[in-house]
């Protein structure tokens, strides 16, 4: 796993990530998002949040950069 991460380091973090995107998902049209691609998207974010330098993490700030990032894929599809 990661470095001074356990287990439920990275289970909190990826239940975080998941709400997250459930709110943001109720606020913007995006297209339907299968459940396999969902996971694979919260697998990745949840190892970059982990593996990120910060000390002082905030996941929120993470998150409302990674789905700025994820809105303009989608206005691009």
């Amino acid at each position: 796993m990661y470095k001074n991460t356990l287990p439920k380091d990275y289970t909190d973090t990826a239940i975080t990530l998941s709400r997250l995107y459930g709110i943001a998902e109720t606020l913007y049209p995006w297209e339907y998002l299968d459940n396999d691609r969902f996971t694979d998207i919260i697998k990745v974010w949840t190892e970059e949040f982990l593996c990120a330098d910060n000390p002082q993490k905030d996941i929120l700030k993470f998150f409302e950069m990674k789905i700025d990032k994820y809105q303009k894929e989608q206005d691009i599809l």
